[in-house]
């Protein structure tokens, strides 16, 4: 396909026998990557189109991601493309389009972090394989909705820092932990200890949640753990099988299904509360558009109803 006069490529694994639209995973390889060897490496295809959920395999420019650090050397949009690349896959195959997850390994993992920041009202659920979360100037995170998460990260990775400070100014995995939590208002903490055969590494798991909600964000803590895809039959044994339990982790979750966040009044998404945002608001009462309204949490003061109280609300913020 093309964007933005780039000629991008994605590699889609589609299921066979499926009735109907089907769920879509988009997993992205790492720094140096092929889609095609993350296809191989992760095997998430044994674990997802059994099911009847499609896996998108798509390719970074210059083999790397653009995530806002010194070492990606990509300025490219990869945001825009990942979008477009949905529309493109939907317009050819039956997609639920409420169910659509990312995921990705290492610069991909870093990718899937700016997924939730700047794509989370089209991505249901996201999940990190070794990857940090850079949380910079340059990023908008204005995240409307309820943000599911998982994160695999080994504590000897020699690449991405487990432990802080990280090499590159990224967020890493409790200061990630912090910040998605405090955003899902997810509080709840369980903790328990996974053990594996004798040669198998030992993990952690790490739960946030919430009583009135589904929504988690859930660590696994790989003892020992290097950089890698755990589960992967090219590395050592792990006690997790990452693409089976990223799999299972976002089939929970529907995008139409997350419940709206206290809304900033930034309906757009472009980082500023301006009259485009009262606009906006002000086209969906008009029409009666519940369908928008719900898409983009403009119910303001949670009453249920998007009405003029909202749009006094959104004016109020402007000025």
């Amino acid at each position: 396909m093309s964007h933005e006069g780039q000629t991008r490529e994605y590699y889609l694994s589609y299921p066979e026998d499926v009735t109907g639209p089907c769920p879509l995973i988009i997993n992205m390889h790492g720094f140096g990557g092929t889609a095609n060897n993350q296809s191989i490496s992760t095997e998430m295809d044994d674990y997802a189109l059994p099911l009847g959920v499609a896996v998108v395999y798509p390719q970074g420019l210059g083999y790397s991601w653009n995530v806002g650090t010194w070492w990606d050397n990509n300025p490219f949009d990869d945001i825009g493309f990942i979008g477009a690349m949905i529309d493109d896959i939907s317009n050819g195959h039956e997609i639920d389009l409420d169910r659509v997850y990312a995921t990705g390994m290492s610069n991909g993992g870093y990718m899937t972090y700016e997924l939730a920041c700047e794509l989370s009202h089209k991505i249901a659920a996201f999940g990190s394989v070794t990857g940090n979360f850079m949380l910079n100037d340059g990023q908008m995170c204005n995240n409307q909705r309820e943000t599911p998460i998982i994160h695999f990260h080994g504590t000897s990775d020699l690449v991405v820092d487990y432990y802080p400070p990280s090499f590159d100014g990224a967020l890493t995995v409790s200061e990630s932990m912090d910040h998605w939590r405090n955003v899902n208002h997810l509080y709840d903490l369980e903790i328990d200890t996974l053990f594996g055969e004798e040669n198998e590494l030992s993990a952690e798991r790490f739960v946030y949640s919430r009583n009135s909600t589904n929504v988690k964000f859930v660590h696994y803590k790989i003892i020992y753990g290097g950089h890698s895809w755990f589960g992967s039959p090219y590395v050592n044994p792990s006690v997790v099988n990452a693409s089976e339990l990223l799999v299972e982790f976002f089939l929970q979750y529907s995008l139409d299904e997350l419940a709206c966040l206290e809304s900033d009044g930034d309906f757009n998404l472009d980082g500023n509360i301006t009259m485009a945002d009262y606009f906006m608001i002000l086209g969906v009462i008009i029409q009666e558009n519940d369908e928008l309204s719900e898409q983009f949490c403009m119910d303001m003061d949670q009453d249920g109803d998007v009405d003029v109280v909202d749009l006094i609300m959104s004016l109020d913020l402007i000025f």
